[in-house]
């Protein structure tokens, strides 16, 4: 196997993760997605077949699909994995025509919405609803979802409920993305409509463009699974992974996704209970590094038996802190590596910083760092 480590650590610093449809939804802790590009120009083929089993907003299957490698992306979160399809899917003449003609709908909806014409008389709700809602702005969030639901082709209102997912956050009284709290944000009357526009019409700009670049002749498959049991896939089947798994201890994807979730109708309480390496688990739970760390071994083990022989995984995954204690993820990986089938032929580490998935500055402690882990299945 030759490469150039230099090569791989560079890779690592690379900062450009918005071009195409990697800049579709806000999705906190990223990979940047020229590591999956770099690993599958040198170690895949079109018409191969690459795994992501925490494929998060979809980085991998992008990629593989701008390569022409055919993809499995698995996530225990119903959102990621909606994302993940929407954003790695070429889209046809007819459907883009489809997507103008509902935008131009929507057009029409916010003139009439803003001159006052206003029969909408249901309102979603849910417990809590007023707390972290404006009135105004849940009037205008259900206007829309109903009229998402009217779409038939499902590709395109898939394509919809992206775009209206990506705006909940920021038109909510939820801080941010990164911060659990309620604000005021005092959002004005009719904002959130023509923010859905805005959204929608930029999004379908990165998706044509995408489109154009994807290779028509391979597939995208996204399962809605708990890595820990991949027993829905064949032994001896994938021919390279590529994922980055939770960073223990560090984000609470179901929290933050929540509201999403509520609007969409995607359940909450799957990924909340069997997310692993959440906050909640070792911060609530009291959890000892032993649990995390036999979660990820049992997922490293439904990997192995997946992987074809002498392949490869890529794992990129940084260090963590629980209870006050750093754990060296390339040592953890290393020490029960063996015990689940697979080598470590490589690592490549470099500090916690700016440029890490980590999407928050304060875990990005002094002495943690990120490690690119090289996995070869054995013979």
């Amino acid at each position: 196997m030759i490469f150039s480590l230099q090569e791989f650590s560079e890779t690592l610093e690379d900062v450009e993760t918005t071009y195409l449809t990697h800049a579709i939804h806000p999705y906190p802790a990223k990979f940047p997605p020229k590591i999956p590009r770099k690993i599958l120009e040198k170690f895949s083929a079109p018409g191969k077949l690459v795994l992501d089993p925490f494929c998060g907003s979809g980085t991998t299957l992008v990629e593989a699909r701008l390569l022409g490698v055919n993809s499995v992306g698995i996530d225990i979160n119903g959102l990621a994995c909606l994302l993940s399809k929407v954003k790695a899917t070429p889209i046809n003449e007819q459907q883009i025509q489809m997507i103008h003609n509902v935008i131009e709908k929507f057009k029409e909806i916010s003139f009439k919405w803003n001159m006052g014409s206003r029969k909408n008389k249901v309102k979603f709700n849910f417990k809590g609803i007023g707390h972290w809602f404006q009135d105004n702005v849940c009037e205008e969030l259900t206007l829309i979802q109903l009229e998402i639901n009217e779409i038939k082709e499902k590709v395109v209102q898939d394509f919809f409920r992206i775009s209206f997912s990506s705006i909940i956050v920021r038109v909510s009284n939820q801080d941010s993305d990164t911060r659990f709290a309620a604000i005021n944000k005092n959002v004005e009357d009719g904002f959130t409509i023509n923010y859905f526009l805005k959204k929608s019409k930029d999004y379908l700009k990165r998706l044509v463009d995408f489109s154009k670049l994807a290779k028509a002749n391979c597939t995208v498959d996204v399962v809605n699974a708990d890595t820990r049991n991949l027993n829905f896939l064949m032994s001896d089947s994938i021919d390279i992974i590529i994922t980055s798994p939770p960073y223990a201890n560090t984000y609470d994807y179901y929290l933050y996704h929540k509201f999403r979730k509520r609007w969409l109708g995607i359940d909450v309480e799957f990924a909340q209970y069997n997310e692993i390496g959440s906050r909640r688990e070792f911060s609530s739970l009291k959890q000892e590094p032993t649990k995390w760390l036999e979660d990820l071994k049992i997922c490293f083990s439904q990997m192995h038996r997946v992987l074809k022989k002498d392949s490869f995984a890529f794992i990129v995954i940084g260090d963590s802190v629980i209870k006050k204690q750093i754990i060296r993820m390339d040592e953890a990986i290393k020490g029960f590596s063996s015990q689940v089938g697979l080598v470590v032929e490589h690592v490549v580490s470099s500090d916690l910083s700016n440029h890490s998935k980590i999407f928050n500055p304060l875990f990005a402690q002094k002495g943690k760092k990120e490690h690119l882990i090289i996995m070869r299945k054995k013979s």
